[in-house]
């Protein structure tokens, strides 16, 4: 057999034991507007060009 095939299954049933190192997550997204040159509005905007 393979060793990547080997090495997914016992990856896999490393996880399936609960070895895996996740984060508890609470679940509340928290995300607040900042203003930057991205959403700056006369960023935006391009000169117009000289005739």
């Amino acid at each position: 057999m393979d060793n990547a095939i080997l090495a997914a299954i016992a990856m896999a049933l490393h996880d399936d034991q609960g070895y895996n190192m996740h984060d508890e997550e609470s679940g509340n997204i928290t995300i607040s507007p900042q203003q930057s040159d991205w959403t700056s509005k006369l960023a935006k905007m391009t000169m117009s060009p000289h005739q």
